[in-house]
């Protein structure tokens, strides 16, 4: 996978079309800001995102839930 600065995306824009996977860093500070990838994945990274997304609010569900069980039991509600 290539690196990428700021001032190199912004003197040579062409990148985006060349490369389908690229980190961006920032060379001064010597750190991974993020990464770009070519809108011809953007299907599959939209189903992965829901897919993400749904686990993750089914597990916060499940943990309101226990919660909830927890105070009904405290409470002596059935």
């Amino acid at each position: 996978m290539k690196s990428c600065s700021i001032t190199e995306f912004q003197t040579k824009p062409s990148i985006f079309k060349e490369l389908d996977l690229v980190a961006v860093v920032d060379k001064r500070s010597n750190k991974k800001l993020g990464y770009f990838i070519s809108s011809k994945y953007e299907d599959l990274i939209q189903n992965i995102i829901k897919k993400i997304e749904k686990e993750e609010k089914i597990e916060k569900l499940k943990r309101l839930k226990n919660h909830q069980d927890l105070e009904f039991l405290e409470l002596g509600v059935d």
